[in-house]
């Protein structure tokens, strides 16, 4: 799905949104897109492009942790930020529900509930290289 653009490196915030744009012409409504990485790799700024390109304003999507999910363009977006959930919370949230619908998904911290989200979720690991380089590529689970 991704193998055209990905793996891939930024050198910039802008360049990340940019990848994410251009990642979001190849999902579908109903896919799940994981992102792994550590505070700071860009998973938010991999987000709002992909908002973006679902003719979201960027600066509406922000990173989601206290909220834990928000909703995007009428319910077609969901951004969902498992990051301060654990254990059992993350099974009360509904998650597999959630995610059974034709939203497309971004789930920043996706190993706090990785049992809960669908076999067909794109895992993508976000590295940060030091400065604002950052790279992305697919990650099996």
């Amino acid at each position: 799905m991704f193998s055209s653009l990905l793996p891939a490196e930024t050198a910039s915030a802008s360049e990340t949104l940019d990848l994410g744009r251009r990642l979001a012409s190849v999902l579908e409504a109903g896919d799940v897109v994981a992102l792994v990485g550590d505070l700071g790799a860009g998973k938010t700024h991999l987000a709002k492009g992909i908002a973006a390109a679902l003719e979201v304003d960027p600066d509406t999507v922000t990173s989601p942790t206290f909220t834990i999910v928000q909703e995007h363009a009428e319910g077609d977006l969901l951004h969902l930020d498992l990051y301060r959930l654990e254990g059992d919370e993350v099974g009360r949230l509904g998650l597999d529900e959630m995610l059974d619908g034709d939203a497309i998904a971004v789930v920043e911290w996706p190993e706090r509930g990785a049992e809960w989200l669908p076999p067909r979720t794109i895992w993508l690991r976000l590295t940060h290289l030091g400065g604002d380089r950052r790279r992305i590529e697919v990650e099996q689970p």
